[in-house]
């Protein structure tokens, strides 16, 4: 009897335990709901920690391709600010995906068409779209390692073989038991050396396991929500739903109805998930079940890739869809061959001033310092990459041909490898001609200031070379330069734009407006009469300039 009374005492604290565990999963899904209604629409600010952002790349890394964006130009065109800004994901799946969207430019209308209309459903079905939302927020984010990086953990593992004796923990258990009814006073003995003895083996190999059975419950937890997923009728989705559920039939009785076991859920620390936590430390059924699953899951690695990439894929048009309302003014990009845009504006820029320009071919921008030419670089840029991705762009119209994306901007000194700026750059360069000899749609390269590294009469003609050859072998080629002498050496080539500014009442005005031909005025040296240099300093400067500038020769 004191036995029975014992087990109904342990069972209503489980019902107890249970009870309070389904509440709070009622209440964080309240939250989590209430949360996306008021952050979707809108640019997102939240911070991601450097341990999660280190292994967002994964995914991109494992389908990256020779079109995919390249590191210099992820950088120099300060990408992690406008992914962050487009980051309305709940999953490790859309966060990589995303990344990885981002850093891949389609080169087919139709394709870009499709996603178009995707993003679009989801703006417009906001029950769909939220039910969507939620199970990815079950899904959660993984803060240290990618689902690949865990892969790549278990194919260290080399099985595991270690883990199949653990079947004698819940055997120990059992026995300890079934010995209560025997002889209580042994059985109650018993029953406290499994628990010591379960607990403690269990946190010994736990420790050394712990990448290994968080990985299938990952990859458990992306089974779970793709199972869910197709039973969603998304009707602009129907080929990513037939590719996933493609890969579930597949992976048919992997989890083998036991998929609790790897505890853990929407919202991590609720009660329920602790009586799971503390029934595998006294069952082992975690390492257990790993072993048994560990084998399937090295025969299944393309499934799990496609489920984990079909979920991300749903998740990243839901992101976009948000980033777009965010924006507003945005136009349908028109891939006809021309290069030229009206109205175009930087989407990471509050209250940008907007710019038009026609080109024939590529263009050459002068100006001074600060004066707006790299922000315009950038500009054209972003939004050649939006186009290809997402099929949108910041302006009123935006025309361009479809184009594999380049930069030469913002390099700095490789201390690591000991190489100065100038090796840096001109291997940045190289990069870029490199490319253009690989057969695939038409360069688009944006440099600022090149060959900046080296001495005058070297720098101008080798810019002027290596600017020539890019227009002549049919890139589009979009490059900022302080070298006056560029507009000219270069007209035939390239068609001159710039930038000006105004110093007046002993200020610098900007007005970023881009204008046709080449910059007219100079006014670098009156830049320091601003500064407070003396005015002497002034007037000597500007009359060496204007005796280089007639006689092309310094006098001393």
């Amino acid at each position: 009897m004191e036995q029975l009374s014992l087990i109904a005492i342990l069972l209503a604290v489980v019902a107890v335990f249970s009870g309070m565990g389904i509440a709070e999963r009622r209440r964080y899904r309240k939250r989590v709901e209430q949360e996306l209604k008021e952050r979707y629409g809108k640019r997102q600010d939240k911070k991601i920690p450097s341990s999660r952002f280190e292994c967002i790349p994964a995914y991109y890394q494992k389908h990256a391709s020779d079109t995919s964006i390249d590191d210099i130009t992820w950088s120099d065109l300060e990408l992690d600010r406008l992914f962050l800004a487009m980051n309305l994901t709940c999953s490790s799946a859309g966060e990589e995906v995303l990344y990885h969207t981002l850093r891949t430019p389609l080169f087919e209308e139709q394709e870009l068409r499709t996603r178009a209309e995707e993003i679009a459903y989801f703006q417009e079905h906001e029950d769909e779209r939220l039910k969507l939302q939620l199970l990815f927020a079950g899904m959660g984010k993984n803060e240290r390692y990618s689902l690949y990086d865990y892969l790549d953990f278990a194919d260290e593992m080399q099985g595991g073989e270690s883990l199949k004796y653990h079947f004698l923990a819940p055997l120990l258990l059992v026995t300890a038991v079934v010995l209560l009814f025997v002889k209580a006073e042994l059985g109650v003995m018993g029953v406290v050396f499994a628990v010591i003895f379960n607990m403690a083996w269990y946190f010994r190999t736990k420790g050394n396991v712990q990448p290994y059975i968080i990985t299938l419950k990952v990859i458990m937890a992306d089974i779970r929500a793709a199972a869910k997923m197709k039973q969603m009728r998304l009707p602009v989705c129907e080929a990513k739903q037939r590719e996933l559920a493609g890969a579930l039939e597949e992976m048919k009785g992997f989890g083998g109805g036991n998929t609790g076991i790897f505890s853990g859920g929407m919202s991590g620390g609720d009660p329920a998930s602790l009586v799971a936590d503390y029934i595998n430390m006294l069952l082992h059924l975690d390492l257990i079940r790993f072993y048994s699953m560990y084998r399937k899951m090295q025969q299944h690695r393309e499934q799990i890739d496609v489920i984990h990439g079909c979920l991300g894929y749903f998740e990243m048009l839901i992101a976009a869809g948000s980033f777009e309302k965010a924006l507003g003014d945005i136009c349908t990009p028109q891939f006809d061959g021309q290069e030229k845009a009206a109205e175009i504006w930087h989407p990471m820029i509050e209250d940008p001033v907007k710019n038009s320009y026609a080109l024939k071919g590529s263009m050459l921008l002068t100006g001074s310092n600060a004066s707006g030419k790299s922000t315009f670089l950038k500009t054209v840029a972003l939004n050649q990459l939006l186009s290809q991705t997402l099929y949108f762009a910041c302006a009123d119209e935006f025309h361009a041909d479809f184009h594999r994306i380049y930069t030469s901007m913002s390099l700095r000194d490789d201390l690591e490898h000991q190489e100065s700026y100038f090796m840096v750059e001109i291997r940045a360069m190289q990069r870029i001609l490199e490319a253009g000899r690989r057969e695939g749609a038409k360069i688009a390269c944006f440099v600022d200031e090149v060959l900046r590294g080296t001495n005058t009469v070297e720098r101008i003609a080798a810019s002027t070379e290596i600017l020539k050859y890019m227009a002549q072998q049919g890139y589009f080629c979009a490059a900022a330069t302080h070298d006056i002498e560029l507009t000219s050496l270069l007209e035939d080539v390239y068609e001159n734009y710039h930038f000006s500014e105004e110093i007046k009442d002993g200020d610098v005005l900007f007005n970023y407006r881009l204008q046709e031909g080449k910059a007219q005025t100079r006014n670098a040296i009156r830049l320091l009469s601003v500064m407070g240099y003396e005015e002497s300093i002034i007037e000597q400067a500007e009359a060496l300039a204007e005796t280089f500038l007639k006689e092309g020769v310094w006098q001393k």
